[in-house]
């Protein structure tokens, strides 16, 4: 008898842990618990995030354009600035990690121009960050530039051939 009243009593803690003494001022948890009580109990296992999709592959040449902070950090260059690649190319930016930066292919700097990469673009703040653009738009001069830096003339092109 000593048993079965020992057992009833596991088993109303576990229920009362379970319910967490009700109320409706409940917050959400991120925790997984596990009930250890019984023998019995599986562990609960969150299901795995699945993975991001992975980035396409390049199907043609990338090109390295480097942002290059001014020595005061109050602006930068894109290293080069004007690039010329054929659709299918990537074009890769990568930052030296004094400031920020990103890439920006902006509507009302490319009036007609249909295709462009969607932005702004990430931005990098890390030495050796990089950003690539895959290029996909038709044949053209596209105009980039950094948004924090775009007044101070960190820009440049884009032409597909």
């Amino acid at each position: 008898m000593a048993t079965i009243n020992k057992l009833s009593l596991l088993g109303l803690v576990a229920l009362l842990a379970a319910c967490g003494g009700g109320g409706d001022n409940q917050t959400a948890s991120n925790t997984t618990t596990t009930d250890t009580t019984t023998a019995a109990a599986a562990p609960v296992v969150a299901p795995a995030a699945a993975p991001a999709p992975a980035a396409a592959p390049a199907t043609g040449n990338v090109v390295e354009v480097h942002m290059v902070t001014s020595a005061n950090g109050a602006s930068g260059t894109f290293e080069p600035a004007n690039v010329t690649v054929k659709k299918g190319d990537t074009v890769r930016f990568i930052t030296d990690g004094k400031t920020v930066h990103n890439v920006t292919f902006p509507p009302a700097d490319n009036v007609g121009k249909s295709g462009l990469p969607q932005g702004p673009g990430t931005y990098l703040t890390t030495p050796n960050q990089s950003y690539d653009v895959a290029i996909t738009m038709e044949p053209g001069t596209y105009n980039y530039h950094c948004d924090p830096h775009a007044t101070m003339g960190m820009k440049g092109t884009i032409t597909v051939q």
